[in-house]
Protein backbone atom coordinates (compact mmCIF):
# COMPACT_ATOMS: atom_id res chain seq x y z
CA UNK A 1 0.00 0.00 0.00
CA UNK A 2 1.83 3.34 -0.75
CA UNK A 3 1.94 6.46 1.59
CA UNK A 4 -0.25 9.52 0.12
CA UNK A 5 3.84 11.14 -0.03
CA UNK A 6 4.73 8.58 -2.76
CA UNK A 7 1.28 8.75 -4.26
CA UNK A 8 2.06 12.21 -5.10
CA UNK A 9 5.44 12.24 -6.09
CA UNK A 10 5.01 9.50 -8.41
CA UNK A 11 1.94 11.31 -10.11
CA UNK A 12 2.74 13.69 -13.61
CA UNK A 13 2.23 17.25 -13.12
CA UNK A 14 -0.05 17.07 -15.63
CA UNK A 15 -2.79 14.50 -17.79
CA UNK A 16 -2.15 13.89 -21.29
CA UNK A 17 -5.89 14.89 -23.09
CA UNK A 18 -6.60 14.08 -26.49
CA UNK A 19 -6.95 17.62 -27.41
CA UNK A 20 -3.30 18.42 -26.45
CA UNK A 21 -1.79 15.98 -29.05
CA UNK A 22 -2.12 18.52 -31.71
CA UNK A 23 0.19 21.39 -30.39
CA UNK A 24 1.40 22.98 -33.17
CA UNK A 25 -1.12 22.22 -36.02
CA UNK A 26 1.24 23.34 -39.25
CA UNK A 27 4.08 21.93 -38.59
CA UNK A 28 2.58 18.49 -37.39
CA UNK A 29 0.49 18.38 -40.17
CA UNK A 30 3.44 18.89 -42.73
CA UNK A 31 5.97 16.30 -40.86
CA UNK A 32 3.00 13.69 -40.92
CA UNK A 33 1.82 14.40 -44.61
CA UNK A 34 5.10 14.10 -45.60
CA UNK A 35 6.03 10.60 -43.95
CA UNK A 36 2.49 9.47 -45.25
CA UNK A 37 3.40 10.18 -48.57
CA UNK A 38 6.98 9.31 -48.32
CA UNK A 39 5.92 5.67 -47.11
CA UNK A 40 3.08 5.96 -49.93
CA UNK A 41 5.77 5.97 -52.73
CA UNK A 42 8.04 3.58 -50.67
CA UNK A 43 5.32 1.09 -50.90
CA UNK A 44 4.85 1.58 -54.55
CA UNK A 45 7.86 1.34 -55.07
CA UNK A 46 8.44 -2.32 -53.28
CA UNK A 47 5.14 -3.21 -55.22
CA UNK A 48 6.72 -2.10 -58.21
CA UNK A 49 10.14 -3.85 -57.80
CA UNK A 50 7.91 -7.41 -56.82
CA UNK A 51 5.83 -6.76 -60.06
CA UNK A 52 9.01 -6.45 -62.40
CA UNK A 53 10.92 -9.10 -60.87
CA UNK A 54 7.97 -11.51 -61.28
CA UNK A 55 7.29 -10.59 -65.05
CA UNK A 56 10.87 -10.90 -65.82
CA UNK A 57 11.57 -14.25 -64.57
CA UNK A 58 8.01 -15.93 -65.75
CA UNK A 59 8.33 -13.46 -69.23
CA UNK A 60 12.03 -14.40 -69.58
CA UNK A 61 13.73 -10.67 -69.11
CA UNK A 62 16.11 -12.03 -67.13
CA UNK A 63 15.36 -15.45 -66.90
CA UNK A 64 14.55 -18.32 -69.23
CA UNK A 65 12.69 -21.32 -68.19
CA UNK A 66 13.71 -23.83 -70.26
CA UNK A 67 17.23 -24.14 -69.35
CA UNK A 68 17.31 -23.98 -65.66
CA UNK A 69 14.42 -25.99 -63.18
CA UNK A 70 11.37 -24.10 -61.50
CA UNK A 71 13.21 -24.33 -58.05
CA UNK A 72 15.71 -22.79 -59.29
CA UNK A 73 13.82 -19.92 -61.20
CA UNK A 74 11.80 -19.58 -57.59
CA UNK A 75 15.15 -19.05 -55.35
CA UNK A 76 15.99 -16.71 -58.22
CA UNK A 77 13.40 -14.74 -57.99
CA UNK A 78 13.23 -14.78 -54.26
CA UNK A 79 16.87 -13.56 -53.93
CA UNK A 80 16.19 -10.51 -56.48
CA UNK A 81 13.63 -9.19 -54.42
CA UNK A 82 15.02 -9.36 -51.60
CA UNK A 83 17.69 -7.98 -52.81
CA UNK A 84 15.91 -5.27 -54.72
CA UNK A 85 13.17 -4.43 -52.44
CA UNK A 86 16.16 -3.94 -49.36
CA UNK A 87 17.88 -1.59 -51.55
CA UNK A 88 14.30 0.37 -51.92
CA UNK A 89 14.03 0.39 -48.38
CA UNK A 90 17.74 1.83 -47.63
CA UNK A 91 16.49 4.76 -50.34
CA UNK A 92 13.62 5.37 -48.74
CA UNK A 93 15.27 5.50 -45.49
CA UNK A 94 18.13 7.86 -46.36
CA UNK A 95 15.31 10.15 -47.98
CA UNK A 96 13.39 10.27 -44.58
CA UNK A 97 16.46 10.97 -42.40
CA UNK A 98 17.36 13.35 -44.95
CA UNK A 99 14.08 15.04 -44.47
CA UNK A 100 13.89 14.72 -40.93
CA UNK A 101 17.05 16.12 -40.45
CA UNK A 102 16.15 19.40 -42.44
CA UNK A 103 12.76 19.40 -40.93
CA UNK A 104 13.95 18.98 -37.14
CA UNK A 105 16.26 22.07 -38.12
CA UNK A 106 12.94 24.30 -39.14
CA UNK A 107 12.10 23.19 -35.31
CA UNK A 108 15.00 22.89 -33.41
CA UNK A 109 17.02 26.46 -35.38
CA UNK A 110 14.18 28.62 -33.65
CA UNK A 111 13.72 26.84 -30.14
CA UNK A 112 17.32 27.26 -29.65
CA UNK A 113 17.26 31.08 -31.07
CA UNK A 114 14.38 31.50 -28.28
CA UNK A 115 16.03 29.74 -25.35
CA UNK A 116 19.74 32.16 -26.27
CA UNK A 117 17.65 35.21 -26.33
CA UNK A 118 16.13 34.20 -22.96
CA UNK A 119 19.17 32.62 -21.46
CA UNK A 120 20.78 36.75 -22.49
CA UNK A 121 17.46 38.33 -20.66
CA UNK A 122 18.28 36.30 -17.91
CA UNK A 123 21.73 37.60 -17.67
CA UNK A 124 20.16 40.79 -17.59
CA UNK A 125 21.37 41.63 -21.18
CA UNK A 126 19.00 43.06 -24.07
CA UNK A 127 19.40 41.23 -26.72
CA UNK A 128 18.42 41.75 -30.55
CA UNK A 129 15.44 40.79 -31.75
CA UNK A 130 14.97 37.40 -32.81
CA UNK A 131 14.83 36.46 -36.72
CA UNK A 132 13.93 33.26 -38.00
CA UNK A 133 14.53 31.86 -41.20
CA UNK A 134 11.67 32.27 -43.64
CA UNK A 135 10.98 28.45 -43.64
CA UNK A 136 11.15 28.22 -39.77
CA UNK A 137 7.94 27.34 -37.60
CA UNK A 138 7.44 29.62 -34.31
CA UNK A 139 7.47 32.77 -35.87
CA UNK A 140 4.28 33.84 -34.11
CA UNK A 141 6.17 33.30 -30.55
CA UNK A 142 9.46 34.72 -31.78
CA UNK A 143 6.90 37.86 -32.90
CA UNK A 144 5.52 37.79 -28.85
CA UNK A 145 9.80 37.39 -27.73
CA UNK A 146 9.99 40.59 -29.97
CA UNK A 147 7.33 42.38 -28.09
CA UNK A 148 8.17 41.30 -25.24
CA UNK A 149 11.84 43.02 -25.57
CA UNK A 150 10.57 45.85 -27.17
CA UNK A 151 8.53 46.69 -24.05
CA UNK A 152 12.03 45.75 -21.98
CA UNK A 153 13.91 47.90 -24.45
CA UNK A 154 11.51 50.49 -23.48
CA UNK A 155 11.36 50.18 -19.54
CA UNK A 156 14.88 50.03 -19.54
CA UNK A 157 15.09 53.59 -21.16
CA UNK A 158 12.20 55.47 -18.82
CA UNK A 159 15.06 53.95 -15.76
CA UNK A 160 17.33 55.52 -17.30
CA UNK A 161 16.01 58.66 -18.19
CA UNK A 162 14.87 58.91 -14.42
CA UNK A 163 18.20 57.91 -13.14
CA UNK A 164 19.20 60.87 -15.18
CA UNK A 165 16.65 63.23 -13.77
CA UNK A 166 17.24 61.84 -10.24
CA UNK A 167 20.93 62.62 -10.16
CA UNK A 168 20.16 66.51 -11.63
CA UNK A 169 17.42 66.52 -8.69
CA UNK A 170 20.26 65.34 -6.14
CA UNK A 171 22.75 68.10 -7.23
CA UNK A 172 20.42 70.66 -6.36
CA UNK A 173 20.26 71.89 -2.96
CA UNK A 174 18.07 69.60 -0.96
CA UNK A 175 17.82 68.76 3.13
CA UNK A 176 19.58 65.47 4.15
CA UNK A 177 16.20 63.51 4.98
CA UNK A 178 15.40 64.31 0.95
CA UNK A 179 18.93 63.76 -0.48
CA UNK A 180 18.88 60.10 1.59
CA UNK A 181 15.52 59.68 -0.27
CA UNK A 182 16.67 60.27 -3.28
CA UNK A 183 19.53 58.02 -2.90
CA UNK A 184 17.08 55.45 -1.85
CA UNK A 185 14.65 56.10 -5.22
CA UNK A 186 18.16 55.69 -7.01
CA UNK A 187 19.41 52.28 -5.17
CA UNK A 188 15.94 50.90 -6.17
CA UNK A 189 16.30 52.00 -9.83
CA UNK A 190 19.11 50.45 -9.62
CA UNK A 191 18.45 47.28 -8.70
CA UNK A 192 15.18 47.63 -11.34
CA UNK A 193 17.97 48.12 -14.65
CA UNK A 194 19.77 45.05 -12.91
CA UNK A 195 16.69 42.29 -13.67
Amino acid sequence: METKANKTTTQRPYKRQAKNLIIHRPMQREFSFMLIALFMVASAAVAWVIHQTIRDAAFGGAFTFGKVNPSEILYDVSYSIIIRVTLVLILTLIIIGAYGVVFLHRVAGPIYRLRQTLLRVNRGEMPQDIKLREGDFFHDMAHDVNIVLKRLRSEQDKISELKVKLSDFQKSTLPEDVRQKAEDMKEVLDSFSKI
